[in-house]
């Protein structure tokens, strides 16, 4: 499949897009709900099919001083086994913040695994400082409906992983 990359950062995504997907963030219960507002002030990598259809996309984002977030992958149901996020935008979002310590949490395990292939190591949220949880509660979860949607992703047992 010919497929390109984009990072959207310095890019200005169309409104009706970040729309698209705050509302796939919404519907999936796999991943945590993103709100216009959030995904204006994140950073995306998308992976955009020879067709010019996005297949899938993974965030990034400034937690604070030199931490950043990896999270929110996403393939379209369409897409998914052809290594989308595995082989082409976790690679790109490594790639992309290969000098920043990263923070990711997930709910798949596979998910996990290729985090771990790539340097990170699983960490329980008790590691971390509190200043970085408080950051990423305020960053990604501002408002009462991702709150919601975390706590019930929390329940699915939610892993932690670091790259420092």
């Amino acid at each position: 499949m010919n497929m390109r990359v984009i990072n959207s950062k310095g890019a200005n995504l169309k409104p009706d897009l970040i729309r698209k997907i705050s509302e796939v963030t919404s519907q999936e219960s796999s991943l945590s709900y993103r709100s216009v507002e959030i995904l204006k002030k994140t950073n995306l990598i998308l992976a955009i099919d020879g067709k010019e259809k996005i297949c899938g996309w993974i965030e990034y984002y400034k937690i604070w001083k030199n931490w950043w977030g990896l999270s929110t992958l996403f393939v379209f149901p369409r897409y998914r086994g052809q290594k989308i996020g595995k082989a082409i935008l976790i690679p790109a979002g490594v790639k992309t913040l290969k000098d920043k310590k990263i923070f990711s949490s997930v709910t798949d395990k596979k998910i996990g695994q290729v985090l771990q292939n790539y340097g990170f190591r699983e960490t329980k949220l008790n590691e971390l400082s509190t200043g970085i949880l408080l950051k990423v509660m305020l960053v990604r979860y501002g408002n009462l409906k991702s709150f919601i949607k975390l706590f019930k992703l929390s329940k699915k047992g939610l892993q932690y992983f670091v790259k420092c």
